[in-house]
């Protein structure tokens, strides 16, 4: 089974504990890629679905949801950006 991609997002009372709450996910059975404490979200990988219930009861934790890639078009000087 392969990962999937989740972004976390902790709620506004909670963001200074973005760091903990990132270590109860990987407890939880999460692979934690990034976290940026400053804004309370953390992103990461699970290959069970049953992980993102176990983070959904995390106290702090807001939301979870599938993370979605962007890519911009290659730069060139005679289309703007």
């Amino acid at each position: 089974m392969s990962s999937l991609r989740y972004s976390i997002v902790v709620d506004s009372g909670h963001i200074p504990d973005t760091g903990l709450i990132a270590k109860t996910a990987v407890s939880n059975g999460f692979v934690v890629d990034n976290v940026i404490p400053e804004i309370g979200a953390i992103f990461g990988r699970a290959e069970n679905p049953g992980v993102v219930e176990k983070i959904r009861d995390i106290v702090g934790v807001e939301d979870i949801r599938p993370s979605r890639d962007v890519q911009l078009a290659p730069f060139d000087e005679r289309i703007p950006q």
